[in-house]
């Protein structure tokens, strides 16, 4: 899948002074280039680009520093990330995402934000920040950040007299209010339901609930919502627990159960259950907020489709949270580092982000736009104020190599979805692949 769900930035503070003249305060005199010379920042997304433009052109005028833009696509930024390591090449300013942090910042190439930003930090959402801080050291400005959420068609859980809004989820359980209102949505051509004389899985004209193997939407949050982790304090991966088992489990007898799409299908196309909501078919998606311009497109006013938080665990609601931060290269260089700085100060503060607030782009990381991000949704007829931020949110992968050890486990796990494997027998290996590709 593309991953506009890593397409998450830096933030700074508010009522910043020029970027100039931050960077003077902190490091002595104003920051400057040669004549002719410019920073280079590369972003893996064209629409960002396009919405930073507008704030960069506003930072060359205040500080005299032009900025450089250039867009690698999502597969060709990482694979020549570690290229540009190795050659010394890389650019001044570059997105990272929490997956690639720690190698890159082993490499010894990064700048120490912290020591840029200073008080700054205070303007920015906690739980976007942090995930860019290792060892104590925050590395990275956030930008924007995205969220995992439910979206519900609000024409057929009313039909079905249900609340998109009261949804929970109970392993061992006979029932709980998710597989109820599933149930209740779900309808064969005939219109019965999942327990009714005579239901036809086959010919199903409506599903339920998006039970499927996306580890940000689905497996992040129910994993954390049972009390589990897929990491450990130390960066292992930890998902083959009690909780982890009851909550894949759980999640597999969803689709087992019918009150899902078919499992075999949306392991093998992960948009099939967007595919299926899209078109009317699907009561509840479970998915983030990196899909909202998607939702917005397709659906197109065929139907009334409303925001609501992740499905609750025995733990509560459990978003996972992704953030994209602007990261520093050391330049070896002491006036190239006060430009570096002065943008990465820039790229912090609200006029540096507000473009991407105004754009729909992530969730701002500077709490002072998300008034100005909400109202830029409702423009669209989209009410995000539902979404706060989560004080417990699910993480993302962290640590070398996290995003392959990932993607090791997540194809063991896909054989509990195909009813190939119970969750009990394929986690413990599923874990050890993943702990195999981490080393």
């Amino acid at each position: 899948m593309p991953t506009r769900r890593q397409l998450l930035l830096s933030a700074a503070a508010t009522g910043l002074a020029g970027a100039g003249a931050l960077a003077g305060c902190s490091r002595g005199a104003p920051a400057s280039l040669e004549e002719g010379d410019r920073l280079r920042m590369r972003v893996w997304s064209e629409a960002a680009a396009a919405a930073y433009e507008e704030s960069l052109a506003a930072f060359a005028e205040e500080s005299g520093i032009e900025v450089e833009l250039e867009v690698l696509g999502w597969d060709d930024y990482w694979s020549q990330l570690p290229l540009d390591v190795a050659a010394g090449s890389l650019p001044d300013v570059l997105w990272m995402n929490t997956a690639h942090l720690a190698e890159t910042q082993a490499a010894d190439v990064l700048l120490d934000v912290g020591e840029i930003v200073g008080r700054d930090v205070s303007g920015w959402e906690e739980s976007a920040a942090e995930l860019h801080r290792l060892e104590g050291t925050l590395w990275g400005v956030p930008q924007i950040w995205d969220q995992s959420l439910l979206v519900a068609n609000q024409d057929l859980v009313a039909e079905a007299g249900g609340d998109a809004s009261a949804l929970r989820a109970e392993p061992g359980a006979p029932s709980d209010p998710l597989r109820e209102l599933a149930a209740a949505l779900t309808a064969d051509g005939e219109g019965r339901h999942p327990g009714e004389e005579g239901f036809d899985p086959a010919s199903r004209a409506r599903f339920g609930f998006s039970a499927h193997l996306d580890r940000t939407a689905v497996l992040g949050p129910f994993l954390a919502g049972q009390g589990g982790t897929w990491q450990d304090e130390d960066g292992a991966m930890s998902f083959a627990t009690e909780e982890g088992v009851a909550a894949i489990q759980y999640l597999a007898d969803l689709a087992a159960d019918h009150l899902a799409p078919d499992a075999a299908e949306t392991v093998e196309e992960p948009t099939r259950c967007r595919d299926l909501f899209v078109t009317g078919q699907l009561g509840l998606l479970q998915t983030g907020t990196y899909d909202l311009h998607t939702l917005v497109d397709e659906v197109d006013g065929a139907f009334e489709w409303t925001l609501h938080p992740v499905v609750e665990g025995t733990e509560g609601a459990r978003p996972l949270v992704h953030s994209v931060a602007a990261v520093g290269v050391d330049p070896d260089d002491e006036d190239r580092e006060k430009a570096i700085g002065a943008l990465l100060s820039w790229l912090g503060g609200v006029e540096g982000q507000r473009p991407l607030a105004e754009n729909r782009l992530g969730i701002p990381a500077h709490r002072d736009l998300r008034s100005a991000w909400e109202e830029s949704w409702a423009t669209a007829g989209v009410d995000v104020s539902v979404l706060e931020a989560p004080a417990e949110p699910a993480r993302p992968e962290q640590g070398a190599r996290s995003a392959e050890a990932t993607g090791a486990a997540l194809e063991v796990i896909a054989e509990v979805f195909r009813g190939e494997s119970t969750a009990e027998e394929a986690l413990p290996r599923a874990q050890q692949a993943a702990r195999e590709v981490m080393g």
